[in-house]
């Protein structure tokens, strides 16, 4: 989005606020989120930090003082609004005129400090802008309100010096939660450093049996086998399928190796269980780690079904095509449900069929997009949560995940996986969420060839910064007259939601300031 503000080839309609709706004189650039009409979810949300702002002021020549872009998405399509406040109304107007050396009239709108741009090619959308969105001055707190914010943070904040300090301040919730979830921004070495160090603490102090992992159920099938026999060429196999994605670094295959060695510690008759969540993303791995468990049985059992194809399309002799490949998929489980293929796969039906489904779920996926696809995902991990997890017997569960997932409420339009755990008879309101916010940081680029920056914070005042003094800093949201837990305080840089307090999506923040990139994997 910050490359669309730099080259300002944007369409924009003029005159689309009146300064009665805008707010502020016509001035405001805060989205009051009561105002968005039926069926628009904001998908989008920048906020220009104090460093962009400055390289803003030194390319368009003004002084900028808010910059922010939003995105919505709509029944009719997609629609894009910026909005640039400068220090003085003789700037916007420069600014104004420097749009209209590349822009008709018609499309540069001026009201007061602020120029206001869209983007969209649908007019009706402008027009409903036009009549029901709402813009207020950004807020700002008082120095009362900013004294009380610093004065809860400085009391509920501890330093990490190591994991140890975090897990000690977190045992006191051990009594409170089943479900303790981890939100993430996927390349960073300190992820998997973390997870380790919780998982064994919530093994070894918070009776966590059970692991819930983002991760299709096929490379979880490879990685239980290798947790239970130790097998390394098992584990560098399920890594070589996925080369090119977050999960292939050092830190998380020290991870894996970690979970081996807690797996082995626990008393006898006891396991770590394994449950995998995520859609299969890649169709060959679902289909190769199918064939390896039909591989364990007796093959005349099953010679005869069509599970005996999966053979000829790993060998390249049964080639299919994306609808040729649902309706494969789709035929497989059907033919599940025939008393022949029950009784040859016997106690792996329910696995074969928990593959077939995520299979089937991610095919689907790759016809949509946007929150479409977000919430047909979450929609398949929740439900194969249910074929793996009961709300029953009080067993505790922990999951380290992508950022979204563990929000406990509706955010871009989307019913994350642990809002939806959340309404569970048995599970509601035993969720515990800590969500990692990263400042000056690092991570791998997916393809791993590279450190991008990773940059979460979103502050205007800078508390958790200025408290953490350049070590992580554990932050509890939920403790006695927490203004947390009486307003929608958003640190992260991403959209916030529409509706609720802090502490109806997330109970802790971990704020990590210049966290490292993960090493690529090198077999």
């Amino acid at each position: 989005m910050k490359r669309i503000v730099l080259v300002f080839v944007l369409m924009c309609v003029l005159g689309l606020w009146s300064s009665a709706a805008a707010g502020s004189n016509g001035e405001g650039t805060l989205l009051d989120p009561s105002s968005l009409p039926e069926g628009w979810v904001l998908i989008g949300d920048y906020l220009a930090s104090p460093s962009d702002l400055e390289q803003f002021s030194v390319r368009l020549g003004v002084q900028v003082v808010v910059l922010r872009n939003y995105v919505f998405s709509t029944p009719a399509g997609q629609l894009q609004v910026n909005l640039v406040l400068t220090e003085t109304e003789q700037e916007a107007a420069s600014l104004q005129e420097l749009f209209l050396s590349f822009h008709p009239p018609e499309n540069v709108g001026l009201s007061g400090r602020r120029v206001i741009e869209v983007v969209t090619e649908i007019p009706e959308l402008a027009r409903w802008a036009q009549e029901k969105l709402v813009f207020s001055a950004e807020e700002s707190c008082d120095q009362a309100a900013l004294q009380e914010l610093r004065a809860y943070l400085e009391a509920w904040s501890w330093p990490v010096f190591s994991w140890q300090d975090l897990t000690e301040n977190l045992a006191k919730e051990l009594p409170a939660y089943r479900i303790f979830l981890v939100g993430e921004s996927h390349g960073a070495a300190c992820n998997q450093e973390l997870e380790s160090a919780l998982l064994q603490f919530l093994v070894q102090e918070g009776g966590v049996r059970s692991l819930l992992l983002e991760l299709s159920p096929s490379i979880v099938g490879f990685l239980r086998e290798y947790v239970a026999t130790g097998d390394e060429a098992l584990l560098e196999f399920a890594f070589s399928q996925v080369r090119g994605t977050y999960f292939f670094t050092r830190e998380n295959y020290n991870h894996w190796q970690h979970v081996r060695r807690l797996a082995q510690a626990l008393p006898a008759g006891e396991e770590l269980r394994l449950i995998g969540l995520d859609i299969e993303h890649q169709p060959l791995l679902a289909f190769r780690y199918l064939q390896h468990l039909l591989d364990g049985l007796d093959d005349r059992l099953w010679a005869a079904t069509k599970l005996a194809q999966i053979g000829q399309v790993l060998r390249g002799e049964l080639r299919l095509n994306y609808t040729e490949a649902v309706r494969f998929t789709s035929d497989l489980l059907v033919e599940l449900e025939t008393e022949e293929v029950k009784e040859a796969l016997g106690r792996l039906w329910g696995e074969v069929e928990l593959v077939l489904s995520s299979l089937l779920a991610g095919l689907e996926l790759q016809t949509v997009s946007g929150t479409e696809w977000n919430n047909g995902r979450e929609q398949a991990m929740y439900a194969n949560l249910l074929r793996q997890v009961s709300p029953e017997g009080g067993e505790k569960y922990f999951g380290q995940w992508g950022l979204n997932h563990v929000f406990q409420g509706q955010q871009l339009g989307v019913d994350w996986l642990a809002s939806r755990i959340d309404q569970m008879e048995g599970f509601a309101g035993s969720i515990l969420s800590l969500v990692l916010v990263y400042s000056g940081s690092e991570r791998i680029s997916q393809d791993g060839t590279q450190p991008v920056p990773l940059d979460t914070y979103r502050s205007s005042a800078g508390i958790l910064a200025d408290l953490s003094g350049e070590q992580p800093l554990l932050v509890k949201l939920d403790g006695p007259e927490s203004p947390f837990t009486q307003n929608l305080i958003w640190k992260l840089n991403e959209v916030a939601p529409t509706a609720g307090v802090t502490t109806d999506y997330y109970q802790y923040i971990l704020f990590v300031p210049r966290a490292q990139a993960s090493s690529p994997l090198a077999f």
